[in-house]
């Protein structure tokens, strides 16, 4: 049978496996954690779906835990895989339907993990269920599903599942990025930056309260300040002195200004599509010509970081030619026991090393006067282009979308990729498609789920052939 009749075929039926899926609520949850259950109930129930749906095809599976789960068809020495999630992100706010009720409108499933990342697994599972069913995997080759529970969070499943498996594949596919496919993913690091000091309590004006972000990985969209004057009189000069601008808030109430700021929130790997309150706060404060308790904290953030996306006040104006320039983001600020603190998401080139980054930032440091806390980090994912593993997946990607002008990309995102050897995200958002994984009303349109799982027949035969 070819591979277009198969789909048309099997096309209800993989509707029916993503609703099944999708609706599962798989949201990491503390409450419900247990032995076998690490992320909570609701993942493990989802990894058990998924397993036994692989099962039930003929395949070999194995729970990991509840960290993560394999499906394999085929005993050869060659292993492919194809490397995937079962959580998920919460909905949030702003759905037109209920996120874990999956709809289908004009050609489109609705819900939470149609495309992030329950889509593209059922997809790539029924790719497979084809090259079963036809017999097209070779005798030397098996091919295993990788299924992880914590992608969305701290990928503790992956940890695990390498520690415990038997072997990684030799070449993976990670269904989970953008078509064509993904060959360079900028290194990470969440990193803080504090100054810390006795303020001087002789001061006119003290900062009360500081805070502002959600994540070091998403540019903030609002940042709060509130001042505490001596006297109403002077709360009332500092009101004024704020002026009007658009995107400031200011508000007297006796002796304490109450500011507010808005910027624009966007993910942390592009930086220069938003607009970060924090930064825009700290502009406002010394804008204000007054001299406050915190005035040494602004000075030194305007002076080495300001409205900056690069680094490049910072001493890290890095970039290559993979994958462009170094991104620096100040996510979140908060006040404590006399110490701001700023928590910031630093993507470096993907061919540099994290120790080069790490030396020009502790430079700065010294000079400035902070001290610096590297919080967690990821090592790069770079694939040379001209690689055959590269080669092979474009040509797949390109016989079937007839697209021969999209090349390989470079993110400043992370995928499951970068945690085992000689894998890449290929696909399934096409070039044409907006992204919507992490947003309100997430879906997957019909025709390109057939299209992704004939691109995902192809790649596959393509890495069938291709010579060890």
């Amino acid at each position: 049978m070819k591979a277009e009749a198969f789909i048309k075929k099997n096309r209800e039926h993989m509707i029916a496996d993503i609703k099944a899926f999708a609706a599962m609520p798989s949201i990491l949850d503390e409450k419900t954690k247990g032995e076998g259950s690490p992320f909570g109930e609701n993942i493990s129930k989802a990894l058990a779906w998924i397993l036994q749906r692989g099962q039930s095809l003929g395949m070999d599976v194995k729970n990991f835990d509840g960290y993560a789960g394999e499906m394999t068809v085929g005993s050869g020495s060659r292993l492919i895989g194809i490397l995937g999630h079962a959580d998920v992100v919460a909905p949030g706010e702003g759905w037109d339907t209920s996120p874990f009720e999956i709809q289908e409108i004009d050609g489109k499933l609705y819900g939470r993990g149609t495309l992030d990342d329950k889509g593209p697994i059922i997809s790539c599972l029924y790719a497979v269920k084809y090259l079963m069913e036809e017999n097209l995997i070779p005798e030397d080759t098996a091919v295993r599903f990788i299924v992880g529970c914590d992608e969305e969070e701290e990928w503790r499943c992956i940890e695990h599942y390498a520690a415990k498996t038997d072997r990684m594949p030799d070449y993976a596919i990670v269904p989970d990025g953008n078509f064509p496919l993904i060959h360079c993913e900028k290194g990470l690091l969440d990193v803080d930056f504090s100054y810390g000091t006795n303020w001087d309590t002789a001061h006119e004006i003290m900062v009360e309260t500081l805070y502002g972000g959600a994540a070091k990985n998403v540019v903030p969209g609002k940042a709060h300040c509130i001042l505490l004057c001596k006297t109403a009189e002077t709360a009332a000069a500092l009101a004024a002195a704020f002026g009007d601008a658009a995107a400031v808030n200011v508000a007297q109430e006796d002796c304490r200004v109450h500011i507010t700021v808005s910027g624009k929130s966007t993910h942390a790997m592009s930086p220069e599509k938003g607009v970060n309150a924090i930064s825009l706060l700290m502009q406002a404060l010394e804008k204000a010509g007054k001299t406050f308790d915190i005035e040494p904290v602004y000075q030194i953030y305007n002076q080495y970081i300001g409205m900056y996306y690069y680094g490049e006040a910072f001493g890290l104006a890095f970039e290559d030619g993979a994958s462009g320039k170094l991104t620096f983001n100040v996510g979140t600020i908060e006040y404590k026991e006399h110490k701001v603190t700023f928590g910031a998401s630093v993507r470096y080139p993907a061919t540099m090393q994290k120790e080069q980054i790490l030396s020009a930032a502790e430079e700065t440091c010294r000079k400035a006067g902070m001290e610096m806390d590297v919080t967690s980090y990821m090592n790069g994912l770079y694939v040379d282009a001209a690689s055959d593993f590269i080669s092979v997946l474009m040509e797949a990607y390109q016989k079937v979308s007839g697209d021969r002008k999209s090349e390989p990309m470079a993110i400043g995102g992370a995928t499951y990729a970068r945690t085992i050897p000689n894998a890449v995200a290929f696909g399934p958002l096409f070039p044409y498609e907006e992204e919507l994984a992490h947003e309100a009303n997430e879906f997957l349109a019909l025709d390109s789920l057939a299209l992704m799982t004939l691109i995902y027949i192809e790649g596959l035969k393509g890495l069938f052939a291709m010579k060890a």
